[in-house]
Formats: structure tokens, sequence, C-alpha cells
């Protein structure tokens, strides 16, 4: 049996993967192969098709194959065991994927400063296992120069939540957005001052 990959792209909750999950089953014997089974632990999220002929046999010099979609019905990482029991042996095979919300309804709160000039802007609803991207935009005070903040990525965690932080320093207005890397929404802008 060969396969390229196990894990699925992130995908869309009620949606289909964009890509299957391909698992070749190959006979380059001279006998036929017994193939007594096929079995997914979980057949709504993982549904699949397979051109073997079970409780049957794939004749000699021959391959089939079993695909597998991805088709996840909650946030966050899901899995699915594929077990195939063919020429007297079973090998069981880990499938897994990320159900993300088609359309996430993240939000920022700001949260103030944890250390001096250090603003924290925890954000949720984020696509699981994401990245979001910090955008912020500054306004300097008068009798201030203009100043252009770095864009940076930040990792969401398991739950969809993220905290990003940026160090203000520069008297001013700064407006600060998150964009879901994976959906391409973005949050709601917040903003302080630094006098």
């Amino acid at each position: 049996m060969t396969w390229v990959t196990l894990g699925f792209p992130t995908t869309g909750v009620g949606g289909t993967s964009s890509t299957p999950v391909i698992v070749t089953l190959s006979n380059n014997g001279t006998t036929p192969v017994p193939i007594v089974s096929i079995t997914n632990s979980n057949t709504a999220e993982f549904p699949f098709t397979t051109t073997c002929q079970v409780t049957g046999s794939l004749p000699a010099s021959s391959t089939c194959t079993v695909n597998t979609q991805f088709r996840p019905s909650a946030i966050g990482p899901r899995t699915a065991t594929l077990a195939i029991n063919a020429n007297g042996t079973t090998q069981s095979l880990s499938l897994t994927g990320t159900g993300a919300n088609v359309n996430p309804q993240i939000s920022l709160v700001p949260a103030g400063d944890v250390a001096p000039n250090v603003f924290t802007l925890p954000g949720t609803g984020f696509t699981p296992n994401g990245t979001a991207v910090l955008h912020t935009t500054y306004t300097p005070a008068p009798g201030n120069p203009p100043n252009a903040v770095p864009t940076t990525t930040w990792l969401v965690d398991t739950l969809g939540n993220v905290t990003a932080t940026v160090t203000t320093i520069a008297p001013g207005t700064y407006e600060h957005w998150l964009v879901d890397v994976t959906s391409g929404a973005s949050s709601n802008h917040v903003s302080h001052v630094v006098m």
C-alpha cells in the first residue's frame, strides 16, 4: 500500500476537502491477493470509495485504490482510522483534518499593556490551528515623525483563539486588526493612544 499523505487541508464545516487522500493497493505477485475488508471509523466526516473488490481479490500485477474525502461536521481537529485488511494483514491508517468556520465570526478585544509599551490583543473565532496576521497603522502625535509598523504573523490555537502583541513606543494613535489567513476574514479594529 502506498499514499502521499494522510492529512487533509483545513476545510470549512459542511464543505468537502479540495484534495482527497488516495491509498493505492498493489499486487506485484503472480497470484491474486485476497481483500477481506475496508473499514473507516468515521465515515460521516471521512467518506470513502474504492475500486478494490472487497471480499474478493486483487488480481496479479494490478492495483486498486481507496479514495477518501474530508467533510468536517465541527470546528477543530477531526480524525478517523481507515483499516484495510488484505493479504492476511490489517493496515490501520490515521486520517486527520481540521474543520474551519466558513464565515468566521472573529473578534478582537484590547487587553491593554501587559508590559511597558507592549499592547496585547486577544482574538477569538479564528480558524483552529491556522494563522492570523496583525496589521497596525500609526498616526503620529504632533511633532513626531511617521512610522510604519510591520505586520506580524501569529499562530491560532485548536479552539480558534489567538493572542497578538505589538510594541508601541512612539506617541500617537495606533489602530490594530487581525486577518484570518485561511478565510481572509478581518476582525474589528481596535485603537489605543500612546502619550
